[in-house]
């Protein structure tokens, strides 16, 4: 699949003649700048606590000062960083320069750069999709290019960040790169002026109905309500009726951002998040109702990706009975993280200060992404390895206790696991075959090889496009003979091959040292099977015939037309999104799966169980 890095730019102003205090509050991160004097009035911390730090201290500078041989300082207080975020939560970090300066920037969501996404394919830099509009789609750079040079250097064994890291920069400034083309003998050089690039936090949006529209929000940053805004206002133009609100691997981002998302849906006063911790306690509410009607029916889709920020939106959307989850359950991540400079090298502290609870007081924070996560996680790897038959005395899963709460409308939610959707939708298993082409990005490679031919025979490729069955043998052909596809075995065949290797180590134990089987039989046996499954890999290109001639024209639009035009497209094939269309069509489903139980607990609501 594809991997993309987004890479921003952010300006810190700081004066000299005062200290600074400035505050970018993210739900999941919760960017909390801070520049502050010390104070003669300030509150003195335990003595306990001075104590600890100074034994530590006394510990550091005794192994510095007397051990055998020099340590490196820096390894040291990495180690004892480390060594601390194991009794911590799993976000608690301290920030590298590099990492910190990335982290400010995506807030913003601009850099200054070229405006191409790139990936690693066969450990060649390639560009995977220019963006509409920026300096490189502008120039006529194309999905597929592969970068041999930046500069002049060659970026051959280049790691993604190291050549992210040349291709941005300051806007305005320049930066040639050599390019590899199908088709194209020689490399062609481009010289490229950076400029700003933006990254949408809505990258596609668009009616997938008659009455129906559909966003897809991907992060929370500064420009998040605003582009939202601009994409239900077109909807609202084009006859939207209905909405299905996308979040799924939406990572989270600005919490201020969540809140007014929040606000877009629901009513003046609705509560839509609070936080709570050790030093700070909010609530945020709907300052104004929402620009899309509460006669608006509205899906929310989530699944296992979908974290923090995105947790909050679609919650608050739950618990106020104000539309349908769809999905599979969120990645349940709850707290609130805050960033603390802690030198003037660069280096920040990220400390998990809050939990943050939906209207109805739940915190869906799981407890392995809580205190002490790391160690949960742990103990449960271990679990997993060493776990055996259970007996039949264990405590059946409705036994647990959980914390139950309640929405406005009386339907029942339990906290601490995420949200879970009111509708949960299996997705099909992917066959073997598909997870080979998908993961080794053999639909990206077959478009890029064949765009010339297309384009010299004058081929259209759009929405209405049709792939011809001799692209679907093309393809195929395509996979069977490149090497890195063929290498990989499935599980069947990679098992086949140990027991073959088994059957050999017991053949040279009884005397026979050949380096085959020796046993005709034995060997006419595992050969047979090996074809079997070799030719149960090929048949699986026929059975999934829909899903590759799909998988075709989504690439195909890529290279020719750009994401916009694959995504609308692939939203075509969505069990999840043919889901929210099947409830939004259906009024009757829609209300009785949204509406509260027969008999409502009133004054229940919002309480634990």
């Amino acid at each position: 699949m594809r991997q993309i890095l987004y890479v921003y730019h952010m300006k810190l102003r700081m004066s000299f003649a005062h200290c600074l205090f400035k505050t970018l509050t993210i739900a999941g991160i919760a960017v909390s700048v801070v520049f502050a004097a010390s104070s003669k009035n300030e509150k003195k911390a335990p003595g306990d606590f001075y104590e600890e730090l100074s034994r530590l201290n006394k510990v550091l500078s005794e192994i510095n000062l007397k051990y055998v041989e020099d340590v490196d300082p820096a390894e040291l207080s990495e180690s004892a960083i480390q060594g601390m975020r194991n009794i911590l939560d799993p976000h608690t970090a301290v920030f590298a320069p590099k990492d910190y300066e990335d982290l400010k920037v995506s807030t913003e969501g601009e850099f200054g750069g070229v405006g191409i996404t790139i990936s690693l394919r066969d450990n060649i830099l390639t560009v995977i999709s220019p963006l509409a509009g920026t300096p490189a789609f502008n120039l006529g750079i194309r999905a597929g290019d592969r970068i041999m040079k930046i500069d002049g250097k060659d970026t051959k064994g280049y790691t993604l960040d190291e050549a992210v890291s040349k291709l941005r920069g300051k806007v305005g400034t320049d930066v040639t790169v050599s390019i590899a083309r199908a088709g194209v003998t020689e490399l062609m050089d481009f010289t490229i002026t950076r400029a700003k690039i933006v990254v949408h936090a809505v990258p596609f949006s668009g009616m997938i109905s008659e009455d129906i529209g559909y966003i897809k929000l991907a992060s929370f940053s500064l420009k998040t309500r605003d582009e939202v805004v601009s994409a239900i206002q077109k909807l609202q133009k084009q006859g939207m009726k209905k909405l299905v609100l996308d979040l799924r691997y939406n990572p989270g981002g600005l919490l201020n951002q969540a809140v007014e998302i929040g606000e877009l849906f629901l009513k003046k006063g609705n509560v839509i998040v609070s936080t709570r911790g050790r030093t700070q306690q909010t609530e945020s509410r709907a300052h104004k109702d929402g620009i899309v009607s509460p006669d608006v029916p509205l899906v929310v889709l989530v699944n296992q990706g979908s974290a923090s920020a995105a947790e909050i939106v679609s919650g608050a959307i739950q618990d106020w009975d104000r539309g349908l989850i769809i999905g599979k359950t969120s990645f349940g991540k709850g707290s609130v993280q805050t960033i603390f400079p802690l030198d003037n090298q660069g280096y920040a502290l990220k400390l998990t200060t809050a939990f943050y609870y939906l209207p109805f007081g739940r915190c869906i924070n799981k407890p392995e992404n809580g205190i002490k996560g790391l160690k949960i996680r742990e103990e449960e790897e271990l679990e997993d390895e060493t776990e055996t038959a259970q007996d039949s005395t264990v405590a059946s899963a409705d036994t647990v206790v959980v914390d139950t709460f309640f929405t406005n409308a009386g339907r029942k939610m339990y906290g601490g696991g995420g949200i879970t959707p009111d509708v949960d939708i299996e997705l099909d298993p992917i066959p073997w075959v598909v997870q080979v082409q998908e993961r080794m990005a053999m639909y990206f490679k077959y478009a890029v090889k064949i765009r010339p031919s297309l384009e010299k025979q004058g081929v259209k490729v759009d929405g209405n496009w049709v792939v011809p069955d001799s692209l679907f043998t093309q393809f195929k052909d395509f996979c069977l003979k490149d090497t890195n596809f063929t290498k990989i075995k499935s599980n069947s065949l990679a098992t086949l091959e140990i027991l073959e290797k088994d059957l050999i180590r017991e053949q040279n134990f009884m005397g026979d040292s050949s380096k085959t089987l020796s046993d005709t039989v034995l060997s006419a046996e595992v050969n047979a099977l090996r074809k079997a499954l070799e030719k149960d890999r090929d048949n699986q290109f026929g059975e999934n015939r829909e899903y590759i001639m799909n998988g075709i024209k989504r690439e195909l639009l890529t290279v020719f037309q750009g994401d916009s035009a694959s995504t609308a497209f692939t939203l075509q094939s969505d069990a999840q999104v043919k889901e929210a269309i099947k409830y939004l069509s259906d009024m009757d489903l829609y209300k009785k799966t949204i509406s509260a139980p027969t008999k409502a607990p009133t004054k229940e609501k919002g309480k634990k169980k």
